[in-house]
């Protein structure tokens, strides 16, 4: 559902999705749409007033990424190399994770992923990376990595899951700080 409210003499318009989440959730994304997900319970009244109370923030996000240049990232890898690069990562952060934690090897599978680097699923013990990562360096494929191993120890995104992975990469903040300026298309 497309919705809009209106600041000063600012119109902004948004997606709204309805999913079973406990807060209102309003992302910015890159193609510079705004998205809100909020709970079928929610009313729409309290949906815009909670858009509009984050009005400055959208804006700021909005005018940054139109302000971001949109020149076409170039690869810095060929399919051989990235493939190389991430194969000779996994085995490594894998002898580490077992070392420390005793984990069975996980699946790795690569894909194209518009949003992600990538994801784990932990039950299953499957790192799924994104073919997205030709765009990083090695330093930022490493992190990437490690994120995901992390996942299969701790799931979520707690405060310890982030001591794992900052065992592992004391620097990651501003590594993932980094990647966060990239923009795929």
């Amino acid at each position: 559902m497309i919705r809009e409210i209106r600041f000063n003499d600012k119109s902004i318009e948004y997606t709204l999705q309805r999913k079973k989440v406990k807060n209102i959730n309003i992302r910015i994304k890159p193609d510079m749409t705004v998205s809100v997900s909020a709970n079928p319970r929610v009313s729409l009244k309290e949906v815009d007033m909670a858009v509009l109370n984050r009005v400055e923030f959208i804006i700021k996000a909005l005018e940054k990424f139109k302000n971001n240049s949109k020149s076409e990232l170039k690869p810095l890898y060929n399919r051989e190399e990235i493939s190389d690069i991430i194969s000779d990562f996994y085995n490594k952060i894998y002898n580490s994770f077992k070392e420390y934690y005793n984990i069975p090897y996980p699946t790795l599978k690569i894909k194209t992923m518009r949003s992600r680097w990538g994801s784990c699923n932990y039950k299953n013990h499957i790192i799924t990376l994104s073919t997205n990562l030709v765009y990083c360096s090695r330093e930022q494929i490493y992190y990437v990595i490690v994120h995901e191993f992390s996942h299969l120890i701790v799931p979520n995104h707690s405060q310890d899951f982030y001591a794992i992975v900052e065992r592992f990469v004391p620097d990651y903040k501003r590594i993932r700080r980094d990647m966060n300026r990239i923009i795929l298309k």
